[in-house]
C-alpha cells in the first residue's frame, strides 16, 4: 500500500495539530525504526518509494518519551478477547485497532502528557478513531506510545465445529487449518483443553498433520471446549476460549408495528416543556420453536452454571458493598457508614441536598483528622425551614465548630442551589457509595447503599459542582442579608 499523503486536524484554539500519515517500509526497516524510537534522535519514517516521499513530513525530528517495552522484546503477545458465550468481565480487547484478522502485538509505552487539548477536542478523539480504530478516551495507555502488529506468518483459517454423532460413532470435534500460501504446517501443534461442570477434564497437546485435519472422538460434547495453537518458532498463533457448541436455537418472532405518538410532559410544573415517544401497538407473538437437537445425554452444566452464577453474583454484590437496610434498621445502617468513614485514609466527600447538622455528630468522628480531608456537598434545601431557633443553617454551623473542637475535623462545606444535585453520594477514598436515602433518612425506611463500579466519572462530576457551588460561610452571608431586606 503506497503512501496517501497526509490527514491532519487543527485543535480548536490551541494552535495544535494531530497528523496521520501512513507510510510504506519494507519489514526491516519497519522493525528498525520502531525498536530506535526513544533514542534522542527520534524522527519520522521514510517511506519505502521515493516517490511517496514527502519532504515536509518524512524524517523530521519529533519527541518521543522513553518508552518501556511489553512484552519483552522480542517476544509478541496474542491479543486474547472475550469468549462468544462468555459473561462480560469487563477486559475490554487488549488491541482494538488490529479488527478481526489474527495478529500478535508488542507494545512500547510512553508518557501521557501533553495530550489533554486532544483528549477535550471530541473532533480530533472521532479523527484518530477513522483511522486507527481505537478510541484512545477509553485506551489511553496507548498515548504516546508505540505498537507493532504482526499478522500470524503461518495460519491463514482455523476451522472448529461439533459433527454430531452417528450409529457408529459418538459426537466428534473436528479441526481444519489452513496455512497461508507457501506457508506449511510443519512445527505446528495443536493443544486441547476440556472443561466440564467446571472442572478440568481434558488436556492433550497434538502435532497438526500435513493435511490440517485433526478429528477428535469425545463420545458427548456437553461441556466447553477451547484451545492454543503453537509454532515452534513464533510461538502462540491461535487461542479460543473454552466455549460451548451451540446445540439448539429458540426462535420467539414478535412483530412490531408503530402505535401512535403519545406527547406527555417532562416535568410537574404547570408549564413544563413536552416530549414525544412512540406508543407500543398490541401484538400477538408467535409460539417459539426450536431449532437443533438437545444433548443425548442429561447435562448437569445447567444446574452447575446456575449455581455458580449465583454465587457470582453473591460474590459481586459484596465486592460493590451492596447493601439493603430493611424499615426500622437506622443504627444498622448508620454503623455500616461509620465502618466504612472509619477505613478512610485520604479523603471523604459528602454529597448530600439535605445534610444537615446533626448528620456530622452522627457520622464524622469517625473520620481520622489526621489522615483524610473532609469536604460537605449539600443544598438549600437542608436548611429550609419554617421559623425554628435555632434555625437549621445555625445549627449546621454549630455542629461544625463541634466537630472541629471535639475530633479536630475540619470539613470544607459548599452549599448548591437547590435543583442541582438530587442523588446522594458518600466518596471515600477512590470509592464511591451510591445512597438510596439521604444519611438523615438511611435504614429508616427500606433503603439501599452500593458501591458503583466507576467511580471516576462520579468523582468528576461532584469536582465540577464544588466549583459552582458556594462555601457555606458565604451563603450565611447571603441568607442573613435576605432575612435583613425582608425585615
Amino acid at each position: 500500500m503506497k503512501g496517501k499523503g497526509i490527514d491532519q486536524h487543527s485543535l480548536n484554539g490551541t494552535g495544535e495539530t494531530v497528523f496521520f500519515r501512513r507510510v510504506l517500509l519494507g519489514v526491516q526497516e519497519a522493525i528498525d525504526w520502531y525498536r530506535a524510537l526513544g533514542t534522542s534522535d527520534d524522527r519520522t519514517p521514510i517511506p519505502l518509494q521515493p516517490e511517496d516521499r514527502i519532504s515536509k513530513y518524512d524524517g523530521i525530528k519529533i519527541d518521543v518519551s522513553k518508552l518501556i517495552d511489553n512484552p519483552a522484546w522480542p517476544s509478541l503477545g496474542l491479543p486474547i478477547g472475550e469468549g462468544f458465550f462468555a459473561h462480560p468481565s469487563g477486559r475490554s480487547h487488549p488491541a482494538p485497532f488490529i479488527g478481526n484478522t489474527p495478529a500478535r502485538v508488542h507494545r512500547r509505552f510512553g508518557s501521557q502528557d501533553g495530550f489533554d487539548s486532544m483528549l477535550a477536542d471530541h473532533k480530533a478523539v472521532a479523527f484518530v478513531a477513522r483511522r486507527l480504530h481505537i478510541d484512545l478516551r477509553l485506551y489511553r495507555e496507548y498515548l504516546g506510545s508505540a505498537v507493532l502488529i504482526a499478522s500470524d506468518p503461518v495460519l491463514k483459517q482455523v476451522d472448529c465445529f461439533m459433527i454430531p454423532a452417528s450409529e457408529n460413532e459418538g459426537e466428534r470435534i473436528f479441526y481444519r487449518f489452513v496455512p497461508r500460501a507457501g506457508q506449511s504446517l510443519s512445527g505446528l501443534q495443536l493443544t486441547t483443553f476440556d472443561e466440564q461442570t467446571h472442572l478440568l477434564t481434558d488436556f492433550n497437546t497434538r502435532d497438526i498433520p500435513p493435511n490440517g485435519i485433526l478429528d477428535i472422538d469425545k463420545g458427548d460434547c456437553i461441556g466447553t471446549y477451547g484451545y492454543v495453537v503453537t509454532h515452534e518458532q513464533h510461538g502462540v498463533l491461535a487461542y479460543s476460549p473454552p466455549a460451548p457448541f451451540l446445540r439448539q436455537v429458540g426462535i420467539n418472532v414478535n412483530p412490531t408495528s408503530r402505535g401512535k405518538k403519545v406527547r406527555v410532559p417532562i416535568g410537574e410544573a404547570a408549564d413544563s416543556p413536552s416530549m414525544e415517544y412512540q406508543a407500543a401497538q398490541p401484538s400477538q407473538p408467535s409460539s417459539p420453536r426450536l431449532v437443533g437437537d438437545p444433548p443425548r445425554i442429561q447435562d448437569a452444566n445447567y444446574r452447575v452454571s446456575i449455581a455458580a452464577s449465583s454465587r457470582k453474583k453473591l460474590a459481586s454484590a459484596k465486592q460493590y458493598g451492596q447493601r439493603w437496610f430493611p424499615d426500622g434498621s437506622r443504627e444498622e445502617a448508620m454503623r455500616f457508614v461509620q465502618s466504612e468513614l472509619r477505613r478512610a485514609s485520604s479523603r471523604v466527600i459528602i454529597a448530600d441536598p439535605y445534610l444537615a447538622g446533626l448528620q456530622l455528630g452522627q457520622y464524622l468522628y469517625a473520620v481520622n483528622p489526621a489522615t483524610t480531608s473532609v469536604t460537605l456537598l449539600t443544598s438549600r434545601l437542608a436548611f429550609k425551614s419554617k421559623e425554628q431557633i435555632p434555625s437549621k443553617a445555625d445549627d449546621f454551623s454549630f455542629q461544625l465548630g463541634q466537630l472541629n473542637d471535639k475530633a479536630g475535623v475540619t470539613a470544607e462545606t459548599y452549599v448548591l442551589p437547590s435543583s442541582i444535585l438530587h442523588d446522594r453520594f458518600l466518596v471515600i477514598d477512590d470509592d464511591v457509595w451510591f445512597l438510596g436515602n439521604s444519611l438523615n433518612t438511611l435504614g429508616d425506611k427500606a433503603s439501599l447503599i452500593v458501591k458503583l463500579p466507576n467511580p471516576n466519572e462520579v468523582i468528576d462530576q461532584l469536582k465540577d459542582m464544588l466549583n459552582h457551588a458556594i462555601p457555606f460561610d458565604e451563603y450565611k452571608k447571603q441568607r442573613a442579608k435576605s432575612k435583613d431586606a425582608k425585615s
